[in-house]
């Protein structure tokens, strides 16, 4: 798929935009550090969103510069890895949410639910990257 210079100006626009709002957040998050936290959940999922941002303009940036090259690998194969990853890592987060709320309530662990639910969603992003690679190895 080659993009025309009009799609490439908004999409080198909104990266621009994406890459503000991340650097934004990122800078919240070094103020919540600095001072007193009111509320460390607010610092937390702040610099989860600004990686996650910042993370997702960077390869988004490297694919509008291969597009343009003509370097595109997007072929069934590599699409197919990324819904069979997609599918298995949001199978994994519902589940170990499932699971958290369970332990949570049976135990009474009094456990703050923000807080375990962005642990979980960092360590589903993480099993998503480790489930493609796998998923792309094996063929």
């Amino acid at each position: 798929m080659k993009i025309n210079d009009k799609e490439n100006k908004k999409l080198l626009l909104a990266n621009k935009i994406v890459m503000a709002l991340s650097i934004g957040l990122l800078a919240i998050t070094v103020f919540g550090l600095v001072r007193k936290p009111l509320y460390t959940g607010t610092t937390i999922s702040s610099l989860y969103l600004g990686l996650a941002l910042m993370l997702s303009a960077y390869l988004n940036q490297k694919r509008i510069a291969a597009e343009l090259e003509g370097k595109t690998t997007a072929d069934e194969r590599s699409l197919r890895v990324g819904e069979k990853s997609g599918f298995a890592a949001y199978m994994v987060l519902i589940a170990a949410l499932l699971v958290s709320g369970l332990i949570n309530s049976i135990f009474n662990l009094e456990l703050e639910y923000t807080f375990t639910v962005n642990v979980i969603a960092f360590a589903s992003v993480i099993s998503w990257i480790i489930i493609g690679h796998h998923i792309n190895k094996k063929g």
